[in-house]
């Protein structure tokens, strides 16, 4: 029918073969090229992505990048924190061209 796989990102092959350096801000960072990546393959835009492991928020940064809604979990604060700014910057680099709400909190699981 047309319609993208979305179990195995339309039966792309699963390598990256851009740049791995990152700004450092977390010891296991990932380059936002590959996340955004992940993100096209496996959702549309308006979609909703969830990263329970969020780190310093590459992930995050990447779904608002693309137009996707975002929740992220990290138990480190230090780490939410950092998360919490890149992604506040990316949305206020998207307002300066579409009307960006943004809603972020700190909850506690214990």
């Amino acid at each position: 029918s047309g319609e993208k796989k979305r179990w195995n990102g339309g039966g792309q092959h699963g390598n990256y073969t851009g740049s791995l350096v990152t700004d450092g801000a977390h010891p296991t960072g990932k380059p936002i090229p590959l996340f955004s990546n992940f993100v096209e393959r496996f959702t549309d835009r308006g979609n909703l992505v969830l990263d329970p492991f969020m780190g310093s928020g590459t992930t995050g940064v990447a779904a608002i990048q693309m137009g996707r809604k975002f929740i992220g979990v990290e138990r480190e604060s230090k780490y939410f924190d950092i998360a919490c700014k890149r992604i506040e910057q990316t949305l206020a680099q998207l307002s300066l061209f579409e009307d960006v709400k943004l809603q972020m909190s700190q909850e506690t699981l214990l």
